[in-house]
């Protein structure tokens, strides 16, 4: 199944306790840094069971091996691993780089997820480096054929597949729009 809702909470009517109720799921904007502890602790205690917690971020990520590198990538994945049950998926954005350097970052990813364990990811990249993402079993953001799927603001949601649709705008139509448990 395809879980839908939108990139963020912020501004919907009633806030998160409301959104929880109308959604499955988020995108929360880890952009600029990643979430808090305690703000991770307080949505996920607020989420009804079934929710999922999918993140996009991080301008701090070069996509270049380093030690610094290294750091800025656990720090961010333990974070988003902190959503336990509750976690989506991560989006990463990926500027034009060098293939070489990208592949020996995704060496780098690989070593990281080796020590706190693999989470889904997607990564919104250009054309010249969705092979080796593929090669490497990744998703690739509004692209079928992945391990899964991650939608951004998709013309329609596959009715099969498993994965997530995040829209900038509430999607046309309740057909779209999944039932939760709201406590």
């Amino acid at each position: 199944m395809v879980l839908v809702g939108l990139k963020g909470y912020r501004g919907y009517p009633g806030g998160f306790r409301a959104y929880r109720k109308a959604f499955p799921t988020v995108e929360l904007s880890w952009w600029h840094r990643a979430g808090d502890p305690k703000t991770i602790a307080r949505l996920k205690a607020l989420a009804p069971p079934g929710f999922r917690f999918s993140v996009f971020g991080h301008k701090h990520l070069t996509f270049r091996p380093s030690g610094e590198e290294r750091r800025v990538l656990r720090r961010f994945l333990r974070r988003f691993k902190a959503f336990g049950e509750k976690r989506g998926a991560v989006r990463l954005l990926v500027p034009e780089v060098d293939l070489e350097a990208f592949g020996a970052w995704l060496d780098l990813l690989e070593e990281v997820e080796g020590e706190l364990g693999r989470v889904p990811i997607a990564f919104q990249a250009p054309e010249a480096l969705r092979g080796p993402i593929r090669k490497r079993g990744y998703a690739l953001v509004n692209e079928e054929g992945g391990p899964f799927l991650y939608l951004l603001d998709p013309e329609r949601v596959p009715e099969e597949g498993e994965g997530f649709a995040y829209f900038t705008n509430p999607p046309p139509g309740p057909t779209l729009i999944a039932e939760v448990d709201p406590d």
